[in-house]
């Protein structure tokens, strides 16, 4: 009998980087990430990564990692509306980088 070679996973957060980016993407691309997250069979490996990371004092920065929203200063984001408060203070400020504000 032969060993069966199992095909690598390739991870929606490998494909779509930016979906992640809670500062370059949008709020129902970030949901829709979290929920992929969630899915994910490294759900589990990702956050003992993100527990080494915050225990080592470098949280994650402005991406979502295991299904959490971190802010730039590597806070967690705690509820659905704040992270839409969140969402919402990052495109106004691209706005105003793009000179589209008033």
């Amino acid at each position: 009998m032969t060993a069966r070679r199992l095909a690598p996973t390739v991870l929606p957060c490998a494909i779509d980087p930016q979906s992640w980016d809670i500062d370059e993407g949008s709020y129902r691309a970030g949901r829709d990430a979290q929920r992929e997250c969630f899915r994910c069979p490294r759900l589990a490996a990702c956050r003992a990564e993100v527990a080494k990371m915050i225990a080592a004092g470098d949280p994650p920065q402005s991406m979502i990692w295991a299904g959490v929203a971190y802010r730039h200063d590597g806070t967690a984001v705690a509820t659905d509306r704040e992270l839409r408060v969140y969402y919402n203070r990052v495109e106004g400020q691209r706005a105003i980088e793009r000179g589209s504000a008033a």
